[in-house]
């Protein structure tokens, strides 16, 4: 079974105008509201997938019960911890190519609370295979918190694929996570290095590598993504763009790597897989779901080269 972490749930509110103009006022063509976040959205692509999965996290207050209504309506297994503070929302307005997202900052989440989550979380990993911890942190929540889970999913043999920014992954690298997953501009930010090129990307990632992830795997949009692994170094390019909501990309990229990682897939089959996902989540209109005749086409097509040292 795949765990996916989500410590900051949202409810998403999806808005679709033709055209998004700041200062004036728009018609609404659609409105979709549905459990989100970004483990959540893991959760929610490999639970589509068919492949065993839960998400956990911390929810609290009228807006966390609609989320976990939603799961429930979804289909996807859960096991969250109650806090007193309210779980939050997320507006996306979504005009042709192009989406614009508001994030609420999200409760607060007291010691005693998080303490309990962490006796909730323990307590999942006798079955889990893979554990992924992704996105932002609750307030009242020390930057240190992925670094305490690795450490506690690692007491359980669990394979941890870490997907945040800032301070909380620079503390995370502390703790040895098995994969970083994280996209350019990131990794840019957290190791100072430029990441325009191929060149740039590959000594980011060895910078997180002696930083302390054991892998690293680093997204690039529409140019693809490139890996450090124990294996060699990669780079992946997809046949085609995909146009449409890029929203949760990276969280389909994420489900699609833990999935071939739980089978026990070499590199270049777990990259093919997680660039596929991620392009079928960019043809789908809200975050969590796929497409799934792009995601066999880009399986078959995307290209994987191995980069010399």
């Amino acid at each position: 079974m795949i765990v996916a972490t989500c410590l900051n749930p949202a409810l998403d509110v999806t808005y679709s105008v033709a055209a998004l103009q700041p200062g004036t006022s728009h018609r609404v063509r659609t409105v979709r509201r549905r459990p989100g976040g970004k483990g959540v959205n893991v959760a929610s692509v490999l639970t589509q997938q068919a492949v065993p999965a839960l998400v956990t996290g911390t929810v609290g207050g009228r807006i966390g019960d609609e989320l976990i209504v939603g799961l429930d309506t979804a289909g996807i297994a859960h096991r969250f911890s109650p806090i007193a503070g309210t779980t939050r929302q997320t507006v996306t307005i979504t005009s042709e190519d192009e989406a614009t997202v508001l994030n609420e900052p999200g409760p607060i989440v007291t010691d005693s609370e998080w303490e309990a989550f962490t006796a909730v979380f323990a307590g999942l990993l006798d079955d889990a295979e893979i554990v992924t911890l992704s996105g932002s942190l609750p307030g009242g929540v020390r930057s240190s918190a992925y670094a305490e889970l690795i450490g506690i999913a690692h007491q359980h043999d669990a394979v941890v694929i870490l997907d945040c920014e800032g301070e909380s992954l620079v503390e995370a690298l502390h703790a040895g996570p098995d994969i970083v997953k994280i996209n350019e501009h990131e990794a840019a930010s957290s190791t100072g290095i430029e990441t325009d090129s191929t060149k740039g990307v590959f000594a980011a990632a060895e910078e997180l590598h002696v930083l302390g992830a054991v892998e690293v795997v680093i997204t690039r949009g529409a140019a693809g993504v490139a890996a450090r692994t124990r294996d060699g170094r990669f780079v992946g390019t997809a046949a085609r763009t995909v146009n449409g909501n890029p929203t949760g990309a990276g969280d389909a990229f994420t489900a699609g790597l833990a999935a071939s990682t739980a089978e026990g897939a070499d590199w270049p089959t777990r990259l093919r897989r997680a660039s596929a996902w991620a392009a079928a989540a960019v043809a789908m209109p809200t975050a969590g779901e796929l497409d799934l005749q792009v995601a066999t086409d880009h399986e078959n097509r995307t290209t994987i080269e191995e980069i010399p040292k």
